[in-house]
């Protein structure tokens, strides 16, 4: 019987948030509580102009020092305007092992996942 190996959450890793038949591509930004509590940012955010092939090719060095600074960046936005909050979103771990919006069930997402996708039948 093969065995499927667990991903866990990483710094820089991308992950794909499913609401309905909608997914954004969003990356990890910050780990907290032994990996049960992440943030993520909009892939679109911390890429910036750069591709997701050019950002997956960068040594992780420069991906956590990029991470970082856009991190204090937003952080220190959040106190200057009340929207730049908005642009983080917070998932944590359920009793399954996998990831939820935190304090609801629903905005589920996907580790290691780039999809993004929007229903045009709405």
């Amino acid at each position: 019987m093969e065995t499927v190996k667990e991903v866990k959450p990483k710094l820089g890793m991308s992950v794909s948030m499913g609401i309905g038949s909608d997914s954004y591509h969003e990356i990890i930004m910050r780990i907290t509580r032994n990996g049960k509590t992440i943030e993520t940012l909009p892939a679109n955010i911390v890429l910036g102009g750069m591709s997701y092939e050019d950002w997956t090719n960068t040594p992780e060095s420069i991906r956590y020092t990029h991470i970082n600074n856009l991190l204090s960046e937003v952080l220190e936005a959040r106190f200057e305007e009340r929207n730049a909050t908005q642009l983080r979103s917070i998932y944590t771990m359920r009793s399954n092992g996998e990831f939820a919006s935190k304090g609801m069930n629903c905005g589920w997402i996907t580790l290691n996942s780039t999809r993004e996708y929007l229903d045009p039948s709405f």
